[in-house]
């Protein structure tokens, strides 16, 4: 959300405060490292990382399930499409005799209860990403150049037809889609490349370019058109890629800071954060990712693993088992202390009001959907979008920080499916 204003102390009494705020230690199950960490909501999600370790909490990670996967290799990637269906890659590097180097297939149908283990049929592909539209068309990514899809639940994989124009044998990092028929896969190859590829017809064609000097390691999808990938290397430190139009084209910027960037997520259209890795630092962007920050992790440990189930649920993963979620009371939107859903939308006076410079707004909405809060100034212009996302029914705070604003009077109007609230609210400096 743009309208957050971080004070300005924060920022002088060190970076490493924003981090040990905006993100706290939370109980861990382990303290291998770990890589990974996906939620299917809220509450449902999975952790892996090294010695082929995966567990899943049902609370919001308040407690942690070890699934036993009787693998001694690093987990390197994982994906949920329901409470029961999954699946997770990890790699033979030293197989015995009935093996062979390549990629190990992971499959749970009871929520990580159990694992059956199945090598890739093709030798020497070394799988890095996995991604299911559905419960039985999917999709995985690896090195060398390889994008395969399943359409029965991994039973059987097919090659997609990648652009070959790019230089042979690059690595595919990741993939994900936005909807059925488009999606995005970043990769590339160290010190020669970074290269994107698109598809707009489910998965079957895929057609790449060379964006960038490093190689990209993770996708965020704003919508068919806008897109971001987040990478970089050790020499050149971490950069990003981002098209507006569909990948035609791709601006690339470094974050002017070492460290790799691992892993990238947006709480909002607006709040974006990556995972830099030994860096030991988060980047992160208030702007829809066109410029970024960067923070000390908690305890400096580096993190790899990001992941929002929602404007209000986040969680990070990093070495010796750290486990971190995301702190909403930090910044905008937050949980109200009122215990009932409301039976309508209600927009309540903020308070204190009149203010100077902050001020709380509080409002309630009585089913899941898509929520506007926006600060406008007497002549009606609009200077400020505080909300603009799906949320939980429920009562929420948002903080407006108003210093860069003149006094004078101003109205904020909540808009929730056909229902618009008005209030206004008086700046006295």
């Amino acid at each position: 959300m743009k309208f957050i204003l971080i004070p300005l102390f924060l920022f002088i009494s060190g970076l490493n405060l924003f981090g040990q705020n905006y993100w706290q230690i939370s109980d861990s199950p382990t303290g291998l490292n770990l890589r990974n960490v996906f939620f299917i909501n809220n509450n449902t999600g999975w952790i892996s990382g090294d010695s082929g370790f995966i567990a899943r909490t049902d609370n919001g990670g308040e407690n942690w399930t070890v699934q036993p996967t009787n693998l001694s290799e690093q987990i390197q990637d994982f994906f949920f499409v329901n409470d029961r269906l999954g699946w997770a890659l990890a790699w033979e590097v030293s197989p015995d005799s009935s093996e062979y180097y390549g990629t190990k297939i992971l499959k749970t149908t009871n929520g990580g209860i159990n694992w059956t283990v199945t090598m890739y049929s093709e030798p020497n592909i070394f799988m890095n990403a996995v991604y299911f539209i559905d419960s039985v068309k999917g999709f995985l990514a690896g090195s060398p150049l390889t994008i395969v899809y399943t359409l029965n639940s991994g039973e059987r994989w097919f090659p997609a037809d990648t652009d070959t124009s790019l230089a042979a044998g690059f690595p595919v990092v990741n993939l994900k889609f936005t909807d059925s028929l488009n999606g995005y896969a970043c990769g590339g190859f160290r010190d020669i490349a970074g290269s994107m590829w698109r598809t707009s017809n489910g998965g079957f064609n895929w057609k790449g370019t060379i964006v960038g000097p490093e190689p990209l390691n993770d996708i965020f999808i704003f919508s068919p058109q806008k897109a971001i990938a987040a990478g970089g290397d050790f020499e050149y430190g971490s950069s990003t890629v981002r098209t507006s139009n569909g990948g035609l084209n791709w601006l690339y910027d470094t974050l002017g800071t070492f460290g790799v960037a691992s892993a990238i997520d947006f709480r909002t259209p607006y709040n974006g954060w990556i995972a830099l890795g030994i860096a030991q630092k988060f980047a992160f962007s208030n702007d829809s990712g066109n410029t970024w920050q960067t923070a000390f992790t908690p305890d400096s440990v580096p993190v790899f693993g990001i992941f929002f189930a929602d404007s209000i649920h986040g969680w990070a993963v990093g070495y010796d088992g750290m486990v971190l979620k995301y702190n909403p009371a930090m910044i905008g939107v937050s949980p109200s202390i009122r215990n009932s859903i409301p039976d309508k939308i209600k927009l309540y006076q903020n308070y204190p009001n009149p203010f100077n410079p902050v001020t709380k707004l509080e409002f309630g909405i009585p089913d899941w959907g898509f929520v506007s809060l926006k600060i406008y100034d007497a002549i009606g212009a609009e200077v400020e979008t505080l909300v603009n996302e799906n949320l939980s029914r429920g009562s929420y705070i948002v903080n407006w920080n108003a210093s860069d604003f003149p006094s004078g009077v101003y109205y904020y109007i909540l808009k929730s499916g056909n229902i618009t609230e008005t209030r206004k609210m008086i700046l006295l400096k």
